[in-house]
């Protein structure tokens, strides 16, 4: 199964004090102290060896550039702390598109925000949005650890030590891609009289994977002959868009807008809604990795999620992404370059059935809901 999201920082700061190595798998992130002293860098952390850094002074912080292509292209973003603090307000992470800070005033419960372009922002907060009958309150001098969550659609959810602390859900535009002062860990990005006032053991920052669908795609299990064809068949897309460059450009821009568009019109309906899109969603996952693509069972997944979005008041056939790309003459110009495709007999079989569904309103099956 293709991974959700993808590691692109991972500090442990062990090693040389002031010199923080990145041990993500993309290592693109690694970070240079500002306002910290050899002295701030503990060899044992949350246990012996694991390294921690000390924030006590006003403006000391770990600062991590962000023009690598990994933080190009952010959508939905997570990310996970191990600290120990002392009484204060402070930063833990700081960015133009993202922060994740401990709001005090008694109160001590975690905060996350966020900005979408243009403008606008979500927050998310223990205080508010609490999963349980309390809020979350940081403890003080202890070890824990803390996380947030954008998936870039509808869900937003806070963490600690595992367990959800948090959650919100409403129709979120995505993340933006932290700008150029990049992101700042321990500390604001300018001066101001905040600091998380108590060490940091790691950091760990994931962005959502943008190959996930490719990759879960090709993880189906097929045999090497249709393997070999959907090789070649993707070595003439790939060849038609060199050819075609613009077209490219729009196209993958066009399908993009039309998986998003209809992803968020269906979060916008409310939580049955969305509940059955992720029904739907996990059923064709598990119908696909087992190799079931042109199975009854994968059909009916399809059957009933159009019902439910008709019925619902967003219909599929009526979405005006999908719409644009099926009239765009890129589009047409791309497929008459390409040789029919016909030697997956799985994948043409649902195909047919997704496409005869959207030309047909009246072929809808809606089973009730669990």
């Amino acid at each position: 199964m293709a991974e959700l999201w993808e590691l692109i920082c991972h500090h442990t700061y062990r090693g040389i004090p002031g010199v923080v190595v990145d041990l993500s798998p993309r290592a693109a992130s690694h970070g240079q102290a500002f306002g910290l002293d050899d002295s701030d860098f503990l060899a044992d952390g949350s246990a012996t060896g694991s390294g921690a850094v000390r924030f006590y002074k006003q403006n000391g912080r770990i600062h991590v550039a962000t023009e690598a292509i990994p933080w190009k292209s952010i959508v939905g973003v997570k990310a996970e702390v191990t600290l120990r603090r002392q009484p204060s307000l402070g930063f833990i992470i700081d960015s133009d598109a993202f922060q994740f800070h401990i709001r005090g005033n008694t109160l001590d419960t975690p905060v996350a925000w966020f900005s979408s372009y243009p403008t606008q922002y979500s927050e998310i907060s223990s205080a508010f949005d609490p999963v349980g009958p309390q809020p979350y309150r940081v403890p003080n001098g202890q070890w824990v650890t803390l996380g947030f969550m954008h998936d870039g659609f509808g869900t937003m959810e806070l963490y600690a030590d595992g367990q959800v602390v948090a959650r919100r859900t409403g129709v979120y535009a995505p993340v933006n891609a932290p700008g150029g002062t990049g992101l700042s860990i321990g500390n604001a990005r300018l001066s101001r009289d905040m600091s998380c006032k108590g060490e940091i053991d790691e950091v760990k920052i994931w962005r959502l994977n943008p190959r996930r669908i490719e990759d879960e795609f090709y993880a189906r299990p097929m045999d090497r002959e249709t393997a070999e064809c959907w090789r070649r068949f993707r070595r003439q897309i790939e060849h038609a868009f060199v050819r075609h460059p613009d077209c490219a450009k729009q196209i993958s821009r066009l399908v993009k807008e039309a998986i998003d568009s209809l992803i968020r019109q269906t979060n916008a309906q409310g939580p049955e809604t969305q509940s059955r899109l992720q029904r739907a969603a996990g059923e064709y996952n598990r119908l696909w990795r087992e190799g079931k693509v042109d199975s009854p069972e994968m059909a009916d997944v399809f059957l009933d999620l159009m019902g439910w979005l008709r019925i619902a008041g967003v219909p599929p056939e009526d979405n005006a992404a999908l719409a644009a790309l099926r009239s765009s003459p890129c589009w047409q110009l791309i497929l008459d370059e390409l040789t029919p495709f016909d030697c997956d007999r799985q994948f043409m079989t649902l195909l047919r059935e997704v496409t005869g569904n959207l030309g047909d309103r009246r072929r809808t099956k809606v089973t009730a809901a669990e």
